[in-house]
């Protein structure tokens, strides 16, 4: 029931992270700009989905297309939904 991702999303993530991590070995500081970058990516991206996110799932429904149990999906769906929360019972 997960949800998949693209392979060129995937592969992309897993190349950012590769280089991001070889970056760290030689500017930490530039590994923690890059890592902010993708911070503010994450946030933008994450509330656009979210509210676009369909409504009628449950939080079961929901839990498991992202792959994690109930409690565990709250936080980011409270990080990156919308204002006010969905329901989650």
């Amino acid at each position: 029931m997960t949800v998949p991702l693209p392979e060129a999303v995937t592969l992309l993530l897993e190349r950012s992270e590769e280089e991001i991590d070889k970056l760290t070995k030689t500017s930490p500081v530039a590994g923690v700009r890059a890592a902010r970058r993708l911070e503010f990516i994450a946030e933008r991206v994450g509330s656009w989905a979210a509210r676009d996110s369909p409504t009628d799932l449950d939080a079961a429904q929901t839990a498991a297309h992202l792959s994690l149990n109930e409690d565990v999906a709250r936080k980011p769906l409270a990080r990156y939904g919308p204002l006010e929360p969905l329901p989650l019972t």
